[in-house]
């Protein structure tokens, strides 16, 4: 949505970071939560393959910016916020600072099953022990529209992440089917189910 994601915003105080944690932002596309996390006094780290969907970024959201290479990455620069411009999957570990939350912005339903398992074992490479990850999901029959957006139950969510983290549904919600009318044109009939969940192991 163009303001970006309310309930990020909603349940942003209750996530107890840091005073200015650092945020993963996986798949990131050209989400604004990325500039409303700077706002917060977050250092954001994004990724994302498509190189112009970082300059629409940049462009829509009028961002000076300077770039510099590392391996098969363009790194993008612009204040607080660094886009890695390349394959999430080859995000090197090592050349991040330590990251207090992944924000997974409906990044995990843009892949379809045989690429999530490895999407989320990656995600955990990037945990320490104080990391928290914060997950914005969508449920529907997944007979009724083929992805992306895929359904993904939480069930196999929780399969990934439930042994070293706890997991709390902050918001559920059922969105309108006339919301979603180009998902009607592609054929779904069900009202899609809307979850923010966050996983802490404390």
């Amino acid at each position: 949505m163009p303001g970006g994601y309310p309930g990020l915003r909603k349940h942003w105080p209750r996530l107890d970071l840091p005073s200015n944690p650092t945020v993963l932002v996986p798949l990131c596309g050209k989400t604004v939560d990325m500039i409303w996390l700077e706002q917060q006094g977050a250092t954001v780290i994004g990724s994302e393959i498509s190189e112009d969907a970082v300059l629409e970024f940049m462009e829509e959201n009028e961002r000076n910016y300077s770039t510099k290479s590392y391996a098969d990455f363009k790194i993008y620069q612009t204040g607080d916020i660094q886009i890695w411009q390349g394959d999430f999957m080859k995000l090197p570990v090592s050349k991040l600072p330590t990251i207090d939350l992944i924000y997974d912005k409906a990044a995990l339903v843009a892949l379809p099953r045989d690429k999530r398992a490895p999407y989320m074992k990656k995600i955990l490479n990037f945990c320490t022990d104080n990391a928290r990850i914060l997950l914005h999901h969508f449920e529907y029959p997944q007979q009724e529209m083929p992805g992306p957006p895929f359904s993904v139950p939480l069930q196999e969510i929780k399969s990934h992440f439930n042994k070293p983290f706890q997991t709390a549904i902050l918001e559920a919600n059922t969105i309108p089917l006339d919301n979603f009318q180009k998902f009607k044109h592609r054929g779904l009939q069900t009202p899609i189910k809307e979850q923010l969940i966050f996983f802490d192991k404390k």
